[in-house]
């Protein structure tokens, strides 16, 4: 197997023992764990992650199917272009929905992550309406 190759500038500022033996399962694990926001969450942010959550649980909104996420009438009425732009986006939020999850699972409610993902499913999703109307319902 071959080594990973380390600059001779990284070797001096690493202690030789981490090279050798890796990071301690401890340390990994605080450093993988996401961190708390101490501000905490915006009521209306908690709110709507919340909403979320419970559309996931109850079927209504599956974390695989971009339909799921579609208001169907509204869709229906778009246009082509319209459908493709619904369409595209839907992924991207869908990526960023099972993020959200995943970190729901975790028990990661109130972390800096959580809040960045919510924020940027709202942006998004503004964005789109701006173009398509309430086409997301979420």
């Amino acid at each position: 197997m071959n080594e990973p190759k380390v600059s001779e500038e990284s070797k001096k500022l690493v202690d030789q023992r981490l090279i050798n033996e890796g990071v301690d399962q401890n340390v990994q694990e605080m450093i993988n764990k996401p961190q708390l926001d101490p501000t905490g969450i915006e009521a209306t942010d908690k709110q709507y992650f919340e909403a979320v959550i419970r559309m996931i649980k109850d079927g209504s909104l599956e974390l695989h199917t971009p339909r799921t996420l579609m208001n169907k009438d509204i869709y229906a009425s778009l246009d082509e272009k319209s459908q493709g732009i619904a369409d595209i986006n839907a992924v991207t939020l869908l990526n960023d929905l099972r993020q959200m999850k995943k970190l729901y699972d975790m028990g990661e409610t109130e972390s800096f992550q959580i809040k960045n993902l919510i924020q940027r499913i709202r942006s998004v999703k503004e964005r789109i309406e701006k173009q398509c109307g309430d086409v997301y319902i979420i």
